[in-house]
C-alpha cells in the first residue's frame, strides 16, 4: 500500500529550469563543515524489472553510508496501520459526489477490467489510492521498487533506516487540493490510460538518461499538478533541508528521493548549494 504512495509521487516534479544542471541522479555531497560525504539519490517508484540497476557505486556507497533516508521510513512496523487510517475521506466524501452517473459507472467498468477490483464498496476512498490502482495498468511487465531494494540492502549492511516526513505529513499535502480536482484529474487520468502509459514510458527513457530538464519538463505540464508545485514539491524540499544536514553531521548518510525533487531553483540540489554544500554529479554503475 505504501508503495502505491510512492507511486503517486512519481510525478511530483518541479515547474522550473533546472539552473544550467540538466543531468545527474545520483550526487555526493559535502563541504559546510561534514566530516565525510554523504550521498543523494533521485528514483522512479516503479521500473520495469529488466530496466532496474541498483549495483556498482550506487550499492558500494549505501554499504558505506551508516543510514538510508527515504520520503517516508517505509520499514516502520507503525505504517500499515497510519495508512489504513488514512486510506478514506474524512468527511465522509464519495467519488460519486464529484462524478457523474454516465462518469462513475465508466471508471467502475475500467477498474473492474484493468484491476479486477469493483469500487462499488469504496466509493470512498481518497483520490489517490483509487489512482494507485491503475498505475500497474502502465507498466506490463514485472515491477521492481527503489525503495524496496534500498531498504534490503541498507538491511544487509546494518544501515538504520528513517524517513524525512512522516505518513501524516506526507499525505496531508493532498488536503490543499479540493478533491473535486483530485477526482476530475484521476477519472481523465484512467480514462486515457494509453495516452498515460506512452507519457510514462517517456518519463521512464528521460529518467535512464538522467535528463532532469526533460523530467522537469514533462511532468511540469501535467495538469494534476502544474497548479500545486508549491504544495506539492518546493515546501517539502525546503522542509527537508534542515533534517538532512543535522543528519549529515553524524556521517555518512544515504538519501534516496524522488528524481523530481533534484532540479530546480527549488529542488535539492540548489537548495542544497544555497547553504554552502558542495555537490558533484557521479555515475550510478
Amino acid at each position: 500500500m505504501i508503495r502505491a504512495i510512492g507511486r503517486v509521487y512519481l510525478f511530483f516534479v518541479l515547474a522550473f529550469p533546472a539552473m544550467g544542471q540538466t543531468q545527474g541522479v545520483f550526487w555526493e555531497i559535502s563541504g559546510n563543515g561534514l566530516s565525510t560525504p554523504s550521498y543523494l539519490m533521485g528514483t522512479v517508484h516503479l521500473l520495469c524489472e529488466d530496466e532496474f540497476e541498483l549495483e556498482g557505486v550506487l550499492a558500494d556507497k549505501l554499504a558505506a553510508s551508516r543510514a538510508l533516508v527515504l520520503e517516508v521510513d517505509l520499514d516502520d512496523p507503525g505504517l500499515a496501520i497510519a495508512m489504513m487510517s488514512k486510506m478514506h475521506n474524512e468527511g465522509g466524501e464519495s467519488i460519486t459526489d464529484y462524478l457523474s452517473e454516465e462518469e462513475y459507472g465508466e471508471i467502475r467498468t475500467l477498474l473492474m477490467e484493468r484491476t479486477g477490483v469493483d469500487i462499488g464498496m469504496l466509493k470512498r476512498l481518497r483520490p489517490f489510492m483509487l489512482m494507485s490502482l491503475i498505475y500497474p495498468s502502465l507498466l506490463e511487465c514485472e515491477t521492481k521498487s527503489y525503495e524496496s531494494e534500498l531498504m534490503k540492502l541498507a538491511k544487509s549492511s546494518k544501515a538504520e533506516i528513517h524517513g524525512l516526513e512522516s505518513v501524516d505529513d506526507q499525505l496531508s499535502v493532498f488536503d490543499q487540493i479540493p478533491l473535486e480536482e483530485q477526482y476530475r484529474s484521476f477519472y481523465e487520468y484512467a480514462m486515457d490510460l494509453d495516452k498515460g502509459r506512452e507519457e510514462f514510458k517517456k518519463l521512464i527513457k528521460a529518467y535512464r538518461e538522467e535528463d532532469i530538464e526533460v523530467l522537469l519538463k514533462m511532468v511540469s505540464e501535467s495538469p494534476e499538478y502544474r497548479d500545486y508545485q508549491e504544495i506539492l514539491l518546493d515546501n517539502r524540499n525546503l522542509n527537508w533541508i534542515d533534517p538532512m544536514g543535522k543528519w549529515m553531521k553524524d556521517g555518512p548518510v544515504f538519501f534516496a528521493v524522488g528524481a523530481g525533487h533534484l532540479g530546480g531553483e527549488n529542488g535539492l540540489i540548489q537548495l542544497l548549494k544555497n547553504e554552502g554544500y558542495r555537490l558533484r554529479r557521479i555515475g550510478r554503475n
